[in-house]
């Protein structure tokens, strides 16, 4: 029997609200409860500046093939993303996504985990970022079962090299996202966090855009038979079975795969031949900044069926060198935008402290306008 047809923004409430499964346990839409979005901030532990050393702190991006050191003293970590907690609490901000959530160097398991529950008493949540075949893995950086390098030590056979879509770079030290046994500690991985830590979900990436070039991995694209770009086809093989069991132990968690694309960017986008081949409750991430800059937006971009999206936008942070413009208009228009395509979230960098009437602007105008995604720029005003 055919199914009904539901718009972007029924989809995208009854997805924030969570999906109700039947006695079958397939996904069915659940209550329409709300219509705004939720701001969800992205941070790098090595840039933020939120703690008593400001001034420590790594200015450019980080790379899938070299660590991103961590340079601050070791309280800073929890010092810095407690007041951006705070922050987030008293002004309506839903969550933080962290990457170098888990680090020797600051504390490791016991820090993050003291973290997360104070921001779970203060109604934020918190998300880690993890890299699938690069980045860390589940634990960033240090001698723990579930940080990458030392995976690969134990497992040296399953060192696998990657090349960045559509450029000359390899990326050497990576998994290969076909073979059974990486997607098994994937598994693990996640259940390991979501027992140890108070965790709203996670942030998945693949890594810089790179492309397992191991047979395995060729045959494994070409049986998806999906039309879509190579790297998004390993996110795929990635993470097909990983979300399918992260909503089965977690069906109210947000876990998102980074596209670090925006839709123009993506083959064949239109099919959204990767979103209809994972479980319906995985998040997209998406990247506003190029689509909020074209004339054409949101109306010559509406064109994506319904799934849950997040828009990632690069703006207000050190390492694109935006820490000084007031992106409070931009803002404006790039959440009625996104609240017109159906995405259920949306925001920046968090990295820089609000300690200063530009910064709070920018923070609070991703808040005022994923709540009122229509009024009008004077309002907030």
């Amino acid at each position: 029997m055919a199914q009904p047809k539901i718009n972007r923004r029924t989809f995208l409430t009854a997805a924030g609200a969570g999906m109700v499964c039947t006695a079958n346990g397939r996904p069915q839409e659940a209550p329409l409860t709300s219509s705004s979005m939720k701001v969800l901030l992205w941070c790098w532990d090595s840039r933020m500046t939120w703690d008593d050393e400001p001034d420590r702190i790594q200015t450019n991006m980080a790379a899938s093939e070299i660590r991103f050191p961590y340079v601050k003293s070791s309280e800073a970590y929890l010092t810095g993303f407690r007041r951006l907690v705070d922050y987030c609490s008293t002004n309506g901000i839903w969550g933080i996504v962290i990457w170098g959530f888990l680090r020797d160097a600051h504390g490791g398991v016991t820090a993050a985990r003291d973290l997360c529950l104070y921001a779970r008493d203060r109604g934020v949540s918190i998300v880690p970022g993890v890299g699938l075949c690069a980045y860390g893995g589940y634990y960033y950086d240090g001698e723990h079962p579930f940080n990458l390098e030392v995976y690969l030590k134990k497992h040296p056979e399953r060192v696998s090299i990657a090349q960045e879509e559509g450029g000359k770079r390899s990326v050497a030290g990576v998994l290969d996202p076909s073979l059974p046994e990486n997607r098994q500690w994937w598994r693990d991985g996640l259940d390991w966090m979501l027992e140890n830590f108070a965790i709203a979900g996670i942030n998945y990436e693949m890594g810089d855009f790179i492309v397992n070039s191991s047979s395995s991995a060729c045959a494994a694209r070409a049986a998806l038979n999906i039309d879509t770009d190579e790297n998004i086809q390993d996110i795929v093989i990635a993470t097909h079975d990983l979300m399918q069991y992260a909503h089965d132990v977690k069906p109210d968690g947000v876990f998102i795969n980074a596209l670090y694309r925006g839709y123009p960017q993506i083959k064949n986008v239109a099919n959204i031949p990767y979103v209809k081949a994972l479980h319906p409750s995985t998040v997209w991430q998406y990247t506003l900044t190029g689509m909020a800059r074209e004339t054409s937006f949101p109306e010559g971009l509406d064109v994506l069926p319904p799934h849950r999206q997040y828009g990632y936008l690069h703006w207000f942070n050190a390492s694109t060198h935006t820490e000084n413009r007031d992106y409070t208009a931009d803002i404006a228009r790039a959440c009625r935008g996104a609240y017109n395509l159906g995405f259920e979230f949306i925001g920046t960098y968090g990295e820089l402290k609000a300690n200063s009437l530009l910064a709070d602007r920018n923070y609070r105008a991703q808040v005022f306008w994923s709540k009122n995604p229509l009024l009008a720029y004077d309002k907030f005003i």
